[in-house]
């Protein structure tokens, strides 16, 4: 799968602690999207058990409550994140799984988003988003909309939406938006989160 970045600890993405994958690659074309970087579809290719390993010992580190799947468009990916919870799963099955996708639940639901390098039916991408959502305690649906800017919990625009699939979690779990910024060796900075007021640079 095509990685943007991994963030192996984060209070910004979800309920408790969670590590964030990062796919690369995007074509839904947002306007005012925070984080262009991550749209071409090209950068770091790495095997699912090796995204897999790198979550589990960030899990060892940390006592992890979670993982969030981010982007990118974590769904134009879809086999690879399947392949990703499938693993995670059955290795860490206390982990909490949530994901960040722009296209909306009717969408996935009919098979009607698109899979880089896949040329599968519509039926196969409907049958893929079930097993995804079978597995997916939370996910925060719907195009980011600059026109309708939000403060709700993991929303940056009004027009997306919280979407529970279990009883694990309930809305009171999602706390305010949190920016975080970390510093990494070298000093390159890495922002997750939602930074309501704009990037600081």
């Amino acid at each position: 799968m095509l990685l943007h970045a991994l963030i192996p600890a984060s209070r910004a993405n979800g309920p408790g602690l969670r590590s964030v994958i990062v796919f690369q690659g995007c074509t839904l074309t947002c306007r005012s999207c925070w984080n262009p970087q991550s749209h071409p579809f090209r950068g770091i290719e790495k095997p699912v058990d090796a995204i897999a390993h790198e979550v589990l010992r960030a899990h060892m580190e940390h006592s992890l409550e979670g993982v969030t799947f981010s982007g990118g468009e974590p769904m134009q990916q879809a086999n690879s994140l399947l392949g990703l919870m499938l693993s995670l799963r059955r290795q860490a099955p206390q982990l909490s799984f949530g994901m960040f996708s722009g296209y909306a639940e009717h969408e996935l639901a009919k098979g009607q988003y698109w899979i880089w390098g896949d040329g599968s039916s519509e039926q196969h991408r409907k049958r893929l988003w079930q097993e995804i959502r079978g597995s997916l305690d939370f996910a925060i649906l719907g195009r980011f909309n600059q026109a309708q800017p939000s403060n709700m919990p993991l929303r940056t625009s009004r027009n997306q939406v919280l979407r529970l699939f279990n009883h694990r979690y309930s809305p009171a779990d999602f706390s305010e938006q949190l920016t975080e910024v970390s510093i990494k060796e070298g000093g390159q900075a890495e922002v997750t989160g939602f930074p309501t007021l704009g990037l600081p640079w």
